[in-house]
């Protein structure tokens, strides 16, 4: 895969953390416009390896870039031009609205000392109406329902105008309806606004059946890297969750059911 044609970068990453070996050697291409899902088994190395992605990790070999740009050199104001990222268990400061915790995506346009420019408020109304949240701007950000505030954290990271988002377990304890929901909006942004998208997701089948390309990782190496279905498919994937699984296809789609071994 050439430059031209490259988002984001990993070239030889390295995490430590004190002896121990969080991810080893990983290299990677995202191309714009597509989304890549990194799966593995817990203690693979998946969270990790995201807030690397994110320029969140001070990295023990390599480098990223993200749009040309490398992540080391960058402070945190300019990062957050070039990436956004949605922790798996996002802080809300209880007592602030929607629409302020939404428009902190904005500070790194305007700074903490300046107020928005009416760019700025025109951005984040069009993320609020984008995610169906106009009605809620004025509520507590504490007071949604766990979908309404996953929505409000996404927005937020919309809000940064980047080209690159970086989510870890984004729909981590949604009900299915609400995790449909949440993934059907990243996948609109993808092919509608051409953002590339980089999460994590434990789900198999909603993996699946939402990415372009799904990353294996296992104890911190890069197992398998290729199309979803590809990888869903493989040996390989049974082998590091060390668990039978049964990929069954549904309306063209890969449902992944693992097996139960009854012992008489």
């Amino acid at each position: 895969m050439g430059d031209d044609v490259t988002m984001v970068n990993l070239s030889h990453v390295g995490l430590r953390a004190g002896a121990t070996t969080l991810v080893r050697d990983v290299s990677l291409e995202v191309a714009p416009a597509t989304w890549c899902t990194i799966i593995g088994p817990n203690g693979a190395g998946k969270t990790s390896l995201v807030s690397a992605l994110a320029g969140l990790r001070t990295l023990s070999s390599g480098h990223v870039t993200i749009d040309g740009q490398r992540l080391d050199r960058l402070n945190e104001r300019a990062r957050a031009r070039v990436v956004a990222y949605v922790a798996q268990h996002p802080e809300i400061p209880p007592g602030m609205s929607v629409h302020e915790y939404v428009s902190l995506g904005r500070i790194a346009f305007h700074g903490v000392m300046r107020p928005p420019s009416a760019a700025d408020r025109a951005i984040v109304d069009g993320v609020l109406e984008r995610l169906e949240l106009a009605n809620f701007r004025h509520r507590a950000g504490t007071s949604l329902s766990g979908g309404e505030r996953q929505r409000m954290v996404l927005a937020r990271a919309l809000a940064q105008s980047t080209k690159v988002l970086v989510l870890d377990e984004p729909i981590s304890g949604l009900d299915v309806r609400h995790q449909m929901d949440l993934l059907e909006l990243l996948k609109k942004e993808v092919s509608e606004c051409g953002l590339t998208v980089i999460a994590t997701l434990h789900d198999l089948t909603l993996a699946s059946l939402f990415t372009d390309r799904l990353v294996l990782l296992d104890h911190g190496d890069v197992v398998l890297d290729g199309a979803a279905h590809d990888v869903i498919q493989s040996a390989e994937m049974q082998r590091s969750y060390g668990v039978a699984l049964r990929v069954v296809s549904i309306e063209g789609g890969d449902v992944v059911v693992p097996v139960r071994h009854v012992h008489p």
